[in-house]
């Protein structure tokens, strides 16, 4: 009998090969556990015994294709095969229960039968001979181990295949019990990291500081570009994004951190009725990731997790990467998950700082250049009116005095209206000569004047599919006035020193500080333009006629002004704060902005004091003291009523204006009244 001594030396090779593996997986399962150290070390042990000319494993998860995880190459000049994906599952499952339990021999790979899908895949490979062991744990099919020669055909044989086997049952065990100390290792990590996270968010005192940390540490965990939290209106219609971080600030140049996102978005819908997170893999993925990861955050790919506090949503988390990454991981997933759960936990528990910042959202609506902050009624109908009229494309008239807020209330309309993502230009009508007002908002043609030296184009066309914001308009000069006019009647302008006809679609909203009404009566501002631009006026009052308001707008210039000049105030004493609601404020909300700036850079104690105020709040007290009125019992109602008109007109050096507002009553009702009580022509 001849004995075959290659092949006796080859087996025993094979053998002494098979527990040099065995004895070096064992150690792995007990000592230093990393998967992929594991994994990478069996492909290349096994490639080396076999000498074959490739050995990859496969690994086969949930809602994945199969594709070459791990890889040996025993040959040079043959191309890696690293993420090819390989359909393999049909060769031993059917749906998702195990029906092949035995491996697949390919002697010589061009009379071997395959499905087309799967024998495109290997004919990439080059190989000639393939043997395919499944690895296989409690009837679940953990992956593959693949064998190839490329530049012969091999007859495979039984010890071969034997060993192959063999060797796969010890993988399947050494991986299940790597990935379960691996999970349990990474299961007490994440407890790790969310109790630091916890300890973290106990430690914030208010919202802000909160949403800050938390989008800090997920960007910090996750590796992210840009992180921001979206957090729901009052009107549960909209997400507006807060607390926009990155690690590197020129990430963060050029977005609109005004933009919103409906809850009738697909994906909004999505978060809120799943309660699970969403991943964007890139911007072309479909429209609503084009409009997230295009024009929002100008992404490749993101990672979104609801908040919830109770049953009710309250936002999300929404991290950013701006380059391609690979797909996002189970424990990424679970991770951002816990941060939001953590998250949710504390805002459940502090429930007036979510309070808070949603009624900020619904006095401002977005963050503008300044904060709308009030809670008196005639405020919250301003808000209310800006809300309502600013999804339409009407014109708007603001009226208000010189600091109540105009500009924040047309800021306001536009990031709610549908133009919010167009251009919004701003003027100030009173603020340029007028012999330049109408080239400013017109343009002009080259040689329309000495200068001209070239076309420029005006505001109109600068704002076209936008929206233009006209402050002080009562400041027009009457050629301009004709052209505004024209404008808004027909969409059509010309340029100064033209006469082509320009087309232009914009939203406008004007503000005054003057009455129009007297401007018109003068002659000074044109009627049937008045008309056009007070289609939706809104009234904006002064301060003094809403002092209630006062202690909340002291206490937002109080935190904003601190922090900048890194002083520590816990706040205003009873006594500064009385004597701030008292004075009649003609610079309103920003002469009380004022005020609050200069007492916080005096303030040598904890709290703001009277000494910390300007000189002439304290004489306006005083003489307000002074300023009383004595009645006799008795005394008719009429004969009250002339008495305190002239002690006010004296207070007030005969002001017509300001006697009627401190009286609460309208200029004509005042020249009625003096008419009446026969003082009309003695103090004109």
């Amino acid at each position: 009998m001849k004995i075959d001594t290659l092949s006796l030396e080859r087996q025993l090779k094979m053998h002494q090969a098979k527990e040099a593996i065995v004895n070096q997986i064992s150690p792995e399962v007990c000592d230093v556990i990393d998967l992929d150290k594991f994994l990478q070390a069996t492909a290349n042990e096994v490639g080396k015994m076999m000498e074959v000319s490739r050995c990859h494993l496969i690994l086969c998860m949930p809602g994945r294709t199969p594709r070459v995880d791990y890889e040996y190459l025993g040959e040079e000049g043959i191309p890696s095969s690293l993420g090819r994906a390989i359909p393999l599952e049909s060769l031993f499952l059917k749906g998702r229960r195990l029906v092949n339990r035995s491996p697949i021999v390919i002697n010589d790979f061009a009379h071997f039968e395959l499905e087309s899908g799967l024998r495109s895949e290997l004919e990439g490979l080059k190989s000639r001979s393939i043997l395919i062991v499944p690895i296989i744990f409690q009837e679940t099919l953990l992956g593959v181990i693949g064998l190839h020669f490329s530049s012969h055909p091999h007859q495979w044989t039984p010890y071969e295949v034997s060993i192959i086997q063999s060797l796969a049952q010890q993988v399947a065990i050494g991986f299940q019990y790597t990935k379960i100390y691996t999970e349990k290792e990474r299961e007490a990590e994440n407890l790790k990291i969310m109790l630091e996270i916890a300890n973290g968010i106990n430690s914030k005192v208010d919202f802000d500081e909160i949403s800050t940390f938390v989008i800090d540490k997920s960007i910090e965990l996750l590796k992210a570009g840009i992180g921001c939290m979206g957090v729901l209106d009052s009107s549960e219609r909209y997400l507006h994004f807060h607390s926009f971080r990155s690690p590197r600030p020129e990430y963060l140049e050029g977005i609109d951190r005004t933009g919103t996102i409906s809850t009738t978005n697909p994906l909004v819908h999505q978060l809120i009725h799943s309660r699970r997170s969403i991943s964007l893999a890139n911007p072309e993925e479909d429209e609503y990731a084009s409009y997230y990861l295009g024009k929002l955050f100008r992404g490749k790919s993101a990672l979104i997790s609801p908040i919830f506090i109770g049953e009710r949503f309250f936002g999300t988390i929404n991290l950013i990467w701006l380059r391609g990454r690979a797909p996002f991981s189970p424990y990424e997933v679970e991770l951002i998950e816990g941060i939001a759960n953590q998250a949710a936990t504390v805002l459940e528990r502090d429930w007036l700082s979510a309070e808070v910042l949603r009624l900020q959202r619904e006095l401002k609506g977005v963050r503008a250049s300044e904060m709308i902050i009030g809670n008196s009624p005639r405020l919250k109908r301003c808000v209310e009116l800006a809300l309502q009229v600013a999804e339409s494309s009407a014109t708007v008239l603001i009226d208000g005095e010189s600091g109540t807020g105009k500009e924040l209330i047309a800021d306001l309309i536009q990031q709610h209206s549908p133009r919010h993502h167009k251009p919004y230009i701003k003027i100030n009508c009173g603020a340029i000569p007028e012999t330049l007002l109408e080239t400013e908002l017109f343009g002009y043609e080259k040689g329309a004047f000495t200068d001209a030296r070239s076309r420029k184009i005006g505001k109109f066309e600068e704002a076209n599919g936008g929206t233009i914001f006209l402050d002080e308009v009562s400041e027009l000069s009457p050629a301009a006035q004709v052209k505004l006019l024209r404008v808004l009647q027909s969409g059509e302008f010309t340029r100064v020193g033209g006469n082509q006809k320009i087309v232009t679609d914009v939203r406008a909203i004007a503000a005054t500080n003057a009455p129009l009404e007297e401007a018109i009566e003068k002659r000074l501002f044109r009627r049937d333009l008045y008309y056009r631009l007070n289609v939706f006026p809104i009234k904006l009052s002064p301060l003094r006629e809403q002092k209630e308001d006062i202690p909340l707008l002291v206490s937002h210039f109080l935190n904003l002004y601190k922090k900048k000049a890194n002083k520590y105030l816990v706040g205003i004493s009873e006594k500064a704060l009385r004597l701030l609601k008292s004075y009649n404020w003609p610079g309103n909300v920003r002469e009380l902005e004022n005020v609050v700036e200069r007492a916080v850079i005096m303030a040598t104690k904890k709290v703001v004091t009277v000494d910390d105020l300007p000189e002439h709040l304290l004489s306006a007290a005083e003489e307000s003291r002074e300023r009383t009125l004595e009645v006799d019992i008795g005394t008719t109602v009429e004969e009250m009523e002339r008495r305190l008109i002239l002690e006010t007109l004296n207070y007030t050096g005969g002001d017509k204006n300001q006697t009627a507002r401190i009286l609460g009553i309208s200029r004509k009702t005042l020249y009625r009244k003096l008419n009446k009580y026969g003082y009309l022509n003695s103090i004109e």
